[in-house]
Formats: C-alpha cells, structure tokens, sequence
C-alpha cells in the first residue's frame, strides 16, 4: 500500500463525526498528563490522539462541507512545504498548551487552547469557504468541555484555598 493510498483510507474514516468529537476528550487528557508532568503520558495520549482520526469507520453517509474541509487539509499535507508548514504550526500550539499546562498555568493554557479551537474554525473559514462551519460543533463541544473542565478546576481550587484559611 503506497503513502496516497493509506492518506486516502484515513481520510474516509476522519469523515466520520466521531473521529472529530473525540479529539476535545484526548484534549482533556493530554493537559491532564501535563500538568501531572507526566512525559509517558503525554506522549501515549498524543499518539492515540493523533491516530483516532482512523478508529471509526467511514461513514455511510458524508457531510459535504467535512468533506470539503478534510478534502483541503489533505491537499495541504500532499504537498511538502505546506505540510510542513501545517504540521510545524500545529505543533507550535501543542506544545505551548503542554507548557503552560507543564508549568500550572491553568488560565494561560484555556486561552492558549480556545485560541486554537476557535482559530481552527477561522482558518477553515477563511481556506474553505462556507464550508469552514463543519467543525464548529465539534470545536463548540470542545470549547464547553475544556473551559467547564477549567471552571470546575478553578472553583476546586478557590473552594480548597478557603478550608484552609
């Protein structure tokens, strides 16, 4: 099987909703491993991450604007400057989220990942037009888990601050 092919495969299984509603729980898990400064658990939840793209099968039935977000990306990654490119920027904002979460920065580390889920939307707008709105649920359910998650944790930590006052 050459690399068009295996691209090609992951691409039909990414089309599956499932695939993109996940990722916002392993973003959950990875800050978790950060800010637990775990590296071991960082990178296995990274990797899993990165291959949920191909856990679900392809969908019987395929929104078109998915189709035409994940249509662009792959050619983005078909080509090695823009891939590179891609990937670089990608692990810019991956790495700044572990830092700050590495560090205990919990509110630099909910901008730094609502800035990337909101600028994940944007650039898809701006690339693709009107289909760029196909991960705004999936970016919406992210932005309600990551910042409720962040909310509870902040108000764990004021409530355990005033018991031991």
């Amino acid at each position: 099987m050459e690399i068009q092919e295996i691209l090609e495969w992951a691409f039909q299984r990414h089309l599956n909703p499932l695939s993109w509603y996940i990722r916002p729980v392993f973003l959950i898990v990875l800050v978790y491993f950060a800010y637990k400064r775990s590296l071991k658990g960082v990178i296995i939840t990274f990797v899993l991450m990165m291959s949920s793209m191909v856990w679900f099968p392809a969908p019987e039935t395929i929104n078109q604007q998915m189709q035409a977000v994940l249509e662009y990306e792959q050619m983005l990654l078909s080509n090695p400057i823009s891939a590179s490119f891609t990937i670089d920027l990608m692990m810019v904002f991956v790495v700044l989220i572990l830092m700050s979460f590495w560090k205990h920065s919990l509110i630099l580390g909910l901008i730094i990942l609502n800035v990337t889920l909101v600028g994940k939307v944007g650039l898809s707008l701006l690339f693709t037009g009107e289909n760029g709105w196909a991960p705004l649920g999936n970016t919406i359910f992210g932005l309600i888990l990551i910042n409720g998650t962040g909310a509870f944790i902040m108000y764990r930590k004021r409530k355990n601050k005033l018991v031991k006052e």
